[in-house]
């Protein structure tokens, strides 16, 4: 095939995260941003890191064994927490959509999540479950389950 199936309208594009991510950096187009992601690794990807907002600390190695494929590690002495990073946002979009085989639908907001998780977290500390413990369960694939392991220290 010859030519695109879908191709975004100019505003669109103008208003990208990735258009605004290619003006942080100087590029002027995607296949320049590609080559540069190619080209130097270590440069693009603490770039993407900071541009994305990431938190946490990068450490000082971007790459490390980057010519092993399976085997390379990106990031290797970074420093972040998973569930701060993804209950950022507390507001009323969907952050969890469940659709059941059964045609049950249920949406999870950012807020309610966040809320869950919280709620969680204060429990397993009433436990006395501390950060390096393991916790284990056992549960179906449900909105829940993804609240269990943000919660778990």
């Amino acid at each position: 095939m010859d030519r695109p199936l879908w191709t975004p309208d100019p505003s669109r594009v103008a208003g990208a995260r990735i258009t605004a991510f290619m003006n942080k950096v100087g590029k002027r187009d995607y296949d320049e941003l590609y080559q540069w992601s190619i080209d130097e690794p270590e440069a693009f990807w603490p770039a993407i890191w900071e541009f994305t907002g990431v938190i946490g600390e990068p450490g000082n190695r971007v790459l490390e064994d980057g010519d092993r494929m399976p085997g390379a590690r990106w990031f290797p002495d970074a420093k972040l927490n998973f569930a701060e990073n993804l209950l950022q946002r507390r507001d009323d979009a969907p952050a969890i959509i469940l659709r059941r085989e059964d045609g049950l639908r249920r949406e999870i907001s950012f807020r309610e999540l966040y809320d869950e998780v919280s709620r969680l977290q204060s429990a397993f500390k009433q436990a006395g479950i501390k950060q390096g413990e393991r916790v284990a369960d056992f549960v179906k694939n449900i909105p829940e389950a993804f609240s269990v392991m943000l919660a778990v220290p």
